[in-house]
């Protein structure tokens, strides 16, 4: 865990910095991998819609979409400390993903919902004293 300090702080007094510097941290990671960690394959093959090579297995969409899923639960757990926090964010990467290959958000609502989990997150840490605790 990197941000032991601020997460004990955050714990201890409900401090706005150390929150902040959790929550940017948290912003960082999703951003990285979302964008250039997340590469071209898990990126198309993530949506069940593409169809792509005739070799390619039926289900792996949902390969993709899990494993993209699991390198932002993985930063997050990492970040946080709490591997409640990162399966919540396994849970909640995955569906909101899965909403916008459906078309039923658009990258701008996906991101957004993204962002305010990621302030939930950090909102769940300061009110819960145990939350460092897996």
């Amino acid at each position: 865990m990197f941000f032991t300090e601020q997460i004990e702080l955050l714990q201890s007094s409900g401090n706005l910095g150390a929150g902040l510097q959790i929550l940017f941290a948290l912003i960082i990671a999703h951003v990285l991998f979302d964008y250039p960690l997340q590469g071209d394959f898990l990126a198309k093959y993530k949506n069940r819609h593409c169809k792509g090579d005739e070799t390619n297995p039926p289900l792996l969409w949902v390969h993709c979409l899990t494993a993209h899923s699991l390198m932002h639960a993985g930063a997050v757990w990492a970040i946080t400390g709490s591997v409640i926090i990162g399966l919540i964010e396994l849970v909640l990467h995955w569906i909101i993903d899965f909403l916008k290959c459906e078309g039923i958000t658009n990258i701008h609502s996906d991101q957004a919902l993204h962002i305010l989990c990621r302030i939930g997150y950090v909102i769940a840490m300061a009110l819960c004293c145990n939350s460092v605790e897996p």
